[in-house]
């Protein structure tokens, strides 16, 4: 594992991208539920994320229903907030792992693969210099492992329609397509879930 010291700083400025790339690589990212002084820094992530999809004309976490620090907060206080930090303790990712029965989920233009207890998984976010190395995928299978322990039997997550980045992760992570479901406020997303192997 690549780790830079405070004395390394200097060196660190003079590393070639490629070299910076494999610290990234080699970087070992801790998972665990986020603390309330990481609100700010998960929501500093959330504002990149808005900032991306809309660069990319994708109408997801835009206007009134987006995502925020004060809606991390909320997660935290509710104990439903998880990260993965930086060996330093910086906030490399997160997202929400919501235990029970999800509103948004109860009517779908398609089918669920399995009618038992989930875990819905929302609001993931990974830090802009981590993007394309991974870490939403390590992201997704560790809350998976989180579920397990939750006694969920599958979870379930949904994305935009045209947010292609986050599909592949989705797919990619193992979820099965399972149709369109409409949120509180009236958007469409594509929805997934993925049953639990067992112990």
């Amino acid at each position: 594992m690549w780790i830079l010291s405070r004395k390394s700083a200097p060196f660190k400025r003079r590393l070639h991208p490629s070299a910076f790339t494999r610290i990234l690589y080699n970087m070992e990212l801790i998972f665990g539920k986020a603390k309330a002084a990481e609100s700010t820094q998960i929501g500093i992530l959330f504002e990149k994320g808005k900032q991306f999809l809309k660069a990319q004309g994708i109408q997801q976490w835009q206007g009134s229903h987006s995502p925020s620090a004060a809606v991390a907060e909320a997660d935290i206080r509710k104990g439903i907030g998880y990260v993965l930090r930086t060996p330093d303790g910086e906030v490399a990712a997160y997202a929400a792992i919501i235990p029970g029965e999800d509103p948004s989920y109860l009517e779908i233009d398609g089918q669920w693969i399995c009618s038992g207890p989930y875990c819905a998984i929302h609001r993931v976010v990974v830090s802009d210099t981590l993007k394309g190395k991974g870490v939403a995928k390590q992201l997704l299978g560790q809350c998976m492992q989180e579920a397990k322990k939750l006694g969920a039997r599958s979870v379930r997550i949904d994305t935009h329609a045209h947010n292609q980045i986050m599909q592949k992760v989705i797919l990619h992570s193992g979820f099965i397509y399972c149709g369109e479901i409409t949120l509180f406020y009236g958007a469409k997303r594509n929805a997934y879930e993925i049953i639990l192997s067992p112990e």
